[in-house]
Order: C-alpha cells, then structure tokens, then sequence
C-alpha cells in the first residue's frame, strides 16, 4: 500500500473550506490523510458523507492570528508524517464595508495576508517535491482596483517578502489617517489583503521551483463571507472546484500565478489570469 498523502485544510469547519474538504474526500485517489483545521478544532461535519476506507479526517485547531498554533500544527505534521503534500489556506475574513476601525483593518490584515503567509511559511519546510499549496484570494485583489504606481509595485518581478510587507504597512498607515484611498489604493481593506497574498503567492512560487503553489478566485460562493454583497450566485460545491483543482488537478507545471473564471458566477474549475 502507497503511503497516504498529507493533506491540511484552513478554514474547513464551515462554507468553501468544508465543500473543499468534502472534494478531496471524494475525489483523491489513492490514501489521504485530511487535516480540517478550524479555531476550535472540533470535527468538520461532512453532512453524512460516505469516506472511504483509504481516508482518514482529523481535525486540528489553528488560529492564523496565534503563531504558537500554527508552529505546533507544522511540528506536528511534520514529526508524524515526514511531510506535507497538500496545503489550501481557505480561512479568512471580510468586513463589506469601507469605514472600519483600526483594530478591523489590523485583523483582516493580519489573518487573510499575514496569516495566510505564516502558515505557508511554517509548512514550507515540510512540503515534500511536487507539494502543492493553494491560496484562496478573491476577485477583489485584482490591480484594476489600484492606481497604476502600486500596479507596478505589486508586480515587480523581483519583490521580496520584506518589499512587499513595507507596502502593505504603507497602507495600514495610510488607511489610519484616511488617506488610503486618495494614493490610490481601493476603499476596502479586503482588497488590499487579497492584492498582498497574490503577490506573496507569486514570491513564494519563484523561491520554491520544487513546489506549485498558486492562488484562486473562488468566485462569488453562498456563504455568510459572500452574502455581505448581496445573493450569491454560486454554491460551495461550486466554489471548492477551483481550490481543488489546483491541489489535486492536471494544472502542468503551473506555479506562482492566479486562478480564476471569467466570471464569479461561473461554475468552471478556472484558468491561469492576470490579476
């Protein structure tokens, strides 16, 4: 018998990350053992659905915000396993409105950009060749949402992680004194924390040829993240395909880039875009 691969799931307790949780039970070949990581921890309630003998699910607690919880989680792993294979940084959080407190802006940074970044850095050292790491972005970090200066700022072929967090401070600190908007950066602090895990994406990919790692729209998911904007024209099953495709799917050799449909309605398993 193979050994089984090693699969960790953010954010699986509820919405896309359980549709995705879901996906890789049904759709993995082979042995998987699925980690369903949440705050609490508790079991993921997969609605009844039938697992193969060859599947295990665990649950795992982890808080992006608390780096003690993810450390453990990777040492872990690690320490059990040898190693990952599958890592989808599902979990986060939007505040669908433009004046938010200092402490809202601070959170939606720390736990979709920063948190994101620190789970992948934690379980880098951990992903064996050919592992795959996914992170779930949005439509709302395209640049098209930014002035053409921070465009090109993201979009430096050689940005450093370092270079890129001075970008996101410039922003906090700009967003405090209300002045965000006016140097061009979108209304909502959403947008920027998704624009800054695209572009760590990208910087990840290019300083780890032995891994794909990418990022994805969903697209516009029935869930209460998504609702904020009004009804949602797609289902979770429908926005775990992308996710899934680029952990599990034939996506060559494709690395450092953003996935997505046409359109957020579409139910399509998505294709490389500019972003």
């Amino acid at each position: 018998m193979s050994s089984p691969r090693i699969a960790l799931v953010t954010g699986a307790n509820r919405g896309i990350g359980r549709a995705i949780c879901a996906a890789l039970i049904q759709q993995c070949t082979g042995p998987l053992i699925l980690y369903t990581a949440s705050r609490a921890g508790a079991s993921v309630d997969l609605n009844g659905l039938s697992i193969p003998p060859a599947v295990q699910v665990r649950p795992a607690q982890l808080s992006l915000t608390d780096q003690a919880s993810i450390t453990a989680l990777s040492t872990m792993i690690g320490s059990e396993h040898q190693g990952c294979d599958i890592l989808i940084n599902n979990a986060g959080l939007y505040y669908f409105q433009e004046n938010i407190t200092t402490a809202q802006r601070q959170e939606t940074l720390d736990v979709n950009y920063r948190g994101t970044l620190n789970v992948c850095q934690a379980f880098l050292p951990i992903m064996r060749k050919g592992g795959r790491i996914v992170n779930v972005s949005s439509q709302s970090g395209q640049l098209k949402y930014f002035h053409p200066r921070l465009r090109a700022q993201f979009l430096k072929p050689d940005l450093t992680l370092d270079e890129l967090d001075a970008l996101v401070s410039e922003y906090t600190r700009l967003a405090n004194q209300k002045a965000a908007t006016a140097s061009g950066w979108p209304p909502l602090t959403y947008f920027a924390s998704k624009a800054a895990v695209n572009a760590a994406t990208r910087i990840l990919a290019r300083e780890n040829p032995h891994l794909l790692i990418n990022c994805c729209c969903p697209g516009w998911v029935g869930t209460t993240l998504g609702a904020q904007a009004g009804p949602p024209p797609k289902s979770v099953e429908a926005g775990a395909k992308i996710p899934v495709r680029l952990a599990i799917g034939n996506i060559g050799r494709v690395s450092g880039r953003y996935w997505a449909n046409d359109s957020v309605a579409s139910a399509a398993d998505g294709k490389v875009q500019e972003w």
